[in-house]
């Protein structure tokens, strides 16, 4: 395949445009203190920049904390200032790689992808190859057009470190009538997590609106001005281990907010495990991804006008930490 995708300027999310480069501020969370700074930028940032790329932009003097320059090593203060400034990234040609892809399904309009978690959907500062985009331009014969020349065939995302199903356009017909289906939420998606701690009710509905986070900016927040956000949950699943109750919900997206269902499940006091962003002691569990995945996603073909149904196994990632559960328990009760 030869289809390339060039560029001359990249906008990410929830940044404020300074000429060419791409102004970031930050203010350091309590829970952060003491940290590294480029393990802290590594997962408070949606833009998802590597660390090695943090490491070259404090070099350049590009990241500041309280206004003045910092060392590689520097370790996080409660409410530092940390401004980031992304330089205008040279242009860039969006190149099919030979990256392995889960495709679930295929015809001439769509494609149904099982991301793995760790994954960035598509490219961004940081992160301009080794994404599910350059992915999809190598496995698949044409993407839709709308989502730009970055984000060619997604309709939606996941989160870096989410696994699960995908629905990927391969024109822009499918790409127009799939993101009406998601707008008028027709579709349904369903999610698996574990989480610490465990729900007041078996099965409950969370409406809360979401916004920016008046403070962390990285972070999203319940908040009146927010915007509707709707989660619903049902109780799978319960293990006491380490002196701790876990629960494992099946999750049902009725809006498709940033970082729903992670902020919602915080707000009750339920984080998920392993999130760096909504739990304050994430890095004690040692998993390689917090424990959230699509696994069930179901819609309307954009052409055949058909019920199109698809579910995955639990991750594997998530799998491993079930089972330690388990073991655990079975243990105790022997």
């Amino acid at each position: 395949m030869n289809m390339r995708y060039a560029r001359e300027q990249q906008t990410p999310w929830d940044a404020k445009t300074v000429m060419s480069s791409e102004l970031y501020e930050i203010t350091a969370p309590e829970e952060y203190s003491g940290q590294r700074v480029d393990v802290f930028l590594t997962h408070a940032l949606e833009i998802n920049l590597s660390r090695s790329y943090i490491q070259k932009l404090i070099k350049r003097g590009d990241i500041l904390a309280n206004g003045a320059p910092i060392k590689q090593n520097y370790r996080i203060r409660t409410d530092d200032i940390i401004l980031i400034t992304i330089p205008e990234p040279e242009r860039l040609t969006l190149e099919p790689q030979n990256i392995p892809l889960d495709i679930l399904y295929e015809d001439d309009s769509i494609a149904v992808i099982n991301k793995p978690p760790g994954m960035v959907v598509h490219p961004g500062a940081g992160n301009l190859d080794g994404t599910m985009v350059n992915a999809l331009l190598f496995h698949l014969d044409g993407l839709s057009s709308i989502g730009g020349t970055e984000r060619p065939g997604i309709v939606h995302r996941l989160d870096k470190d989410t696994a699960g199903i995908m629905v990927i356009a391969k024109n822009d017909r499918a790409h127009r009538f799939l993101t009406d289906e998601f707008a008028s939420r027709a579709v349904v998606k369903k999610y698996i997590a574990v989480a610490v701690g465990r729900p007041p009710e078996a099965h409950g509905i969370i409406n809360g609106p979401i916004g920016r986070h008046p403070k962390y900016r990285h972070k999203m927040t319940i908040r009146p001005d927010g915007r509707e956000a709707v989660t619903e949950y049902t109780l799978k699943k319960i293990w006491n281990y380490d002196s701790a109750l876990y629960s494992m919900l099946e999750i049902a997206l009725h809006t498709g907010r940033t970082h729903q269902i992670r902020v919602h499940l915080s707000s009750m006091g339920l984080p998920i495990v392993g999130d760096p962003i909504y739990s304050k002691k994430w890095e004690k569990y040692r998993v390689p991804y917090l424990l959230l995945a699509s696994v069930y996603l179901e819609f309307i073909h954009p052409s055949s006008g058909k019920a199109m149904k698809f579910s995955i196994a639990i991750p594997e990632h998530i799998d491993t930490f079930i089972k330690k559960l388990e073991k655990t328990e079975a243990g105790a009760r022997a």
